[in-house]
């Protein structure tokens, strides 16, 4: 079962900070590499010669730098155009999208979801919680 924990604001800074606290947190576990995927509506131009975008492989201390590097070829907006950052092990990838709404995608509930919950509540924010019914589904939990 997946499921989507989520919290959305309009504060670019709590945004660029989110990621680095990704960052912190999952070098913490030893979690690394991970794949970022630059997704809605970032310009294909990005990965060419590939006509498609496709997922980078990236340590972790070069996330940030990797999200400036394509925010600086004009490519998107960091907050404003969806960047997909996934982990191997335990089925876990956060989408920071383009409605400044932060996502963590899980299959289970354990200490990682508990984390980030408890984190944007104590930053005054309401997570919410989904699951997926099917294909387009969700129902809130």
């Amino acid at each position: 079962m997946e499921r989507d924990l989520q919290v959305h604001t309009d504060d670019i800074n709590f945004l660029n900070a989110e990621l680095r606290h990704v960052v912190q947190f999952f070098r913490g576990l030893e979690r690394e590499p991970c794949d970022v995927f630059f997704g809605w509506s970032w310009r294909a131009e990005r990965d060419k010669p590939e006509p498609m975008m496709k997922s980078v492989k990236v340590q972790l201390l070069d996330l940030e730098a990797e999200v400036r590097r394509a925010e600086d070829a004009g490519l998107g907006q960091f907050g404003s155009d969806d960047v997909w950052i996934s982990f191997e092990g335990p089925a876990l990838k956060f989408q920071f999208c383009h409605h400044g709404g932060i996502h963590l995608f899980h299959s289970e509930q354990n200490g990682i979801t508990e984390h980030f919950r408890a984190r944007w509540q104590d930053a005054g924010l309401s997570p919410k919680e989904f699951e997926k019914l099917n294909d387009t589904d969700w129902l809130p939990v």
